[in-house]
């Protein structure tokens, strides 16, 4: 995640565990009659991890809905397995490099 210690650190977002719910609890539902439609279900819901960025009108200051993102400690584990490979492949093509300099400058 771009910039995420920074606008943290100045309060521009935040994370937090949010409850979805997915079916909400239905009791029982009467039609005009009073004949029951819908008998009992339980509520269906889940947990998200959120990065919630607090969003504001660029032109006028004005504050807007907060932008919410999802992820999943999965998705983060993944990324930073990315980002670990991606400097270690930076590493070795520094050390190729600095190895073409050693030897250019022993000509």
């Amino acid at each position: 995640m771009h910039n995420y210690k920074a606008l943290k650190a100045a309060s521009k977002l935040s994370v937090r565990k949010q409850k979805v719910i997915d079916q909400a609890k239905v009791d029982e539902v009467k039609d005009g009659d009073g004949n029951i439609t819908t008998h009992a279900q339980s509520e269906r819901s889940h947990e998200e991890l959120q990065v919630v960025s607090k969003c504001y009108d660029s032109q006028t200051g004005e504050v807007q809905d907060d932008s919410v993102q999802t992820y999943s400690l999965s998705q983060v584990k993944s990324a930073i397995d990315h980002c670990k490979s991606e400097v270690t492949k930076l590493e070795d093509e520094q050390a190729q490099w600095e190895q073409l300099e050693t030897d250019l400058k022993a000509l």
